[in-house]
């Protein structure tokens, strides 16, 4: 059960080799010209991806602007066993990271999983000396997790499926059920749905994620966003048996296409929580099929013919990418 645990931990990793990274500044700002119809929009999307799940988001709409970040990782990923694993980002040091999200100024840090690689202790450890304040919306998965690790559980709020935290006025976001990273009688993680002035007269805007793309359609189709961040290269396992023996971790392009169609999306910003630099035998269990040049691909088939097009966004690590819808 230990190993099983292990392995459905590692979920949103991908095999290489083991590299260190030197800190790197990314000073400009990538804006893509044109094609979200910059001057006519009323909301602006900014994110910047701090490799595996971690995330920067600063999104305004009118006069409401919030930042926050979502399930960092600035160091070493190696769930306690570096014996069998152990992974590194390619891009961005420690350093650098950290001082990405401190410059940001986040009200907020969002967490999906109590998994480390979402939940990712060493990280919040630093962010706590450079942050005490810093306020954390979280899974049930995550809270003892957290107060165990020391935080005071005044700045914990755990949100429940469904559940809606109001983060500044005109900004809430929403607990949604999210992936199974367990046998079939265990709870789901989280997704998070976070909304900026939602009603008719403002329009809003509205940023969905979730990292696994592991969700029940079903379950979903009441909610609407205009971005979403989700995953696009399908991980499962173990990678040495027939596809039909395998057991999918993470879902790739065509499960985010279907999820996007049923949330309505007009922009999907890749998730590139694959990408990183890793050793020791348990890595090479996992098995990754498709990038965001396939998911392209998908993308511009599914637009052939209609007018609801969806378009792609793609981050670099470390640089922040703005859209505005």
């Amino acid at each position: 059960m230990a190993l099983l645990y292990l392995v459905l931990a590692i979920s949103s990793i991908t095999g290489g080799s083991l590299h260190p990274v030197d800190a790197l500044a990314f000073e400009p700002q990538l804006q893509l010209p044109n094609l979200f119809n910059v001057n006519s929009a009323k909301s602006t999307f900014s994110y910047t991806h701090l490799e595996c799940n971690g995330q920067l988001w600063t999104a305004s709409n009118g006069k409401t602007k919030l930042s926050i970040v979502i399930d960092p990782l600035a160091s070493q990923l190696d769930f306690g066993i570096p014996w069998g694993y152990r992974a590194n980002k390619q891009t961005l040091s420690e350093k650098a990271t950290i001082d990405l999200i401190c410059d940001a100024k986040p009200e907020y840090c969002l967490l999906t999983m109590g998994l480390d690689d979402h939940t990712h202790l060493p990280t919040l450890s630093k962010l706590r000396e450079r942050m005490p304040e810093l306020r954390y919306i979280v899974a049930p998965s995550c809270e003892q997790k957290l107060v165990d690790f020391g935080l005071s559980a005044n700045r914990i709020t755990g949100l429940d499926h469904g559940e809606t935290c109001k983060l500044i006025d005109g900004a809430s976001v929403t607990a949604t059920e999210g992936a199974l990273v367990g046998p079939p009688w265990q709870k789901r993680e989280n997704g998070f749905l976070m909304q900026l002035n939602n009603d008719k007269e403002n329009g809003g805007l509205s940023i969905y994620y979730e990292p696994h793309g592991d969700v029940v359609l079903n379950n979903i189709k009441s909610l609407r966003a205009d971005v979403m961040v989700a995953p696009v290269t399908k991980q499962s396992l173990p990678a040495q048996v027939p596809a039909e023996g395998q057991f999918t971790l993470v879902y790739g392009g065509e499960r985010t296409l279907e999820i996007a169609d049923v949330l309505g999306a007009k922009v999907i910003v890749p998730l590139g929580n694959g990408a990183l630099d890793t050793a020791g035998p348990l890595a090479k269990l996992v098995k990754a099929e498709g990038d965001v040049s396939d998911f392209e691909k998908l993308v511009e088939q599914r637009n052939v013919g209609r007018k609801d097009g969806i378009r792609v966004a793609i981050p670099t690590p470390g640089r922040k990418l703005t859209v505005s819808v």
